[in-house]
Protein backbone atom coordinates (compact mmCIF):
# COMPACT_ATOMS: atom_id res chain seq x y z
CA UNK A 1 0.00 0.00 0.00
CA UNK A 2 2.99 2.53 0.47
CA UNK A 3 4.17 1.93 -2.94
CA UNK A 4 1.26 3.02 -4.31
CA UNK A 5 0.71 6.02 -2.37
CA UNK A 6 4.58 7.09 -2.70
CA UNK A 7 3.37 6.53 -6.42
CA UNK A 8 0.69 9.49 -6.31
CA UNK A 9 0.42 12.93 -6.90
CA UNK A 10 2.03 15.23 -3.80
CA UNK A 11 -1.33 15.80 -3.41
CA UNK A 12 -3.14 12.64 -3.17
CA UNK A 13 0.11 11.27 -0.97
CA UNK A 14 -0.22 14.24 1.35
CA UNK A 15 -4.27 13.12 1.88
CA UNK A 16 -3.77 9.58 1.83
CA UNK A 17 -1.36 10.40 5.05
CA UNK A 18 -3.31 12.58 6.61
CA UNK A 19 -6.70 10.72 6.30
CA UNK A 20 -5.60 7.08 6.22
CA UNK A 21 -5.32 6.63 9.91
CA UNK A 22 -8.65 7.98 10.59
CA UNK A 23 -10.19 5.48 8.09
CA UNK A 24 -7.99 2.31 9.24
CA UNK A 25 -10.25 1.46 12.48
CA UNK A 26 -13.05 1.45 10.04
CA UNK A 27 -12.51 -0.78 7.65
CA UNK A 28 -10.99 -3.04 9.92
CA UNK A 29 -14.14 -3.23 12.10
CA UNK A 30 -16.59 -3.13 8.87
CA UNK A 31 -14.88 -3.86 5.42
CA UNK A 32 -12.76 -6.41 6.74
CA UNK A 33 -13.88 -8.03 9.96
CA UNK A 34 -12.71 -11.78 10.38
CA UNK A 35 -14.16 -14.81 9.82
CA UNK A 36 -16.35 -15.90 12.03
CA UNK A 37 -16.73 -20.06 10.81
CA UNK A 38 -13.10 -21.37 9.84
CA UNK A 39 -13.31 -21.92 5.54
CA UNK A 40 -15.17 -24.93 4.35
CA UNK A 41 -12.28 -27.05 2.47
CA UNK A 42 -14.77 -28.67 -0.08
CA UNK A 43 -15.70 -25.83 -1.60
CA UNK A 44 -11.91 -24.20 -1.10
CA UNK A 45 -10.97 -27.27 -3.18
CA UNK A 46 -13.78 -26.62 -5.57
CA UNK A 47 -12.56 -22.73 -6.18
CA UNK A 48 -9.39 -23.93 -6.66
CA UNK A 49 -10.13 -26.94 -9.77
CA UNK A 50 -12.25 -25.03 -11.61
CA UNK A 51 -12.31 -24.88 -15.01
CA UNK A 52 -11.86 -21.26 -15.30
CA UNK A 53 -8.61 -21.15 -14.26
CA UNK A 54 -7.79 -22.67 -17.10
CA UNK A 55 -9.78 -20.65 -19.78
CA UNK A 56 -8.38 -17.63 -17.75
CA UNK A 57 -4.76 -18.56 -18.28
CA UNK A 58 -4.93 -19.32 -21.82
CA UNK A 59 -7.18 -15.90 -22.15
CA UNK A 60 -4.02 -14.05 -20.48
CA UNK A 61 -1.56 -15.63 -22.54
CA UNK A 62 -1.51 -12.87 -25.65
CA UNK A 63 -1.46 -10.08 -23.22
CA UNK A 64 1.84 -8.62 -23.62
CA UNK A 65 3.67 -7.87 -20.57
CA UNK A 66 3.55 -4.06 -19.01
CA UNK A 67 5.86 -3.28 -16.64
CA UNK A 68 4.52 -0.11 -14.69
CA UNK A 69 7.09 2.17 -13.17
CA UNK A 70 6.64 6.34 -12.08
CA UNK A 71 9.95 8.27 -12.62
Amino acid sequence: MATMVDNCSRTARLGARRWGPCFQPAYEQNADPAPEHPADDALLASFDTHPVHEALAAAAKPRPCADISVA
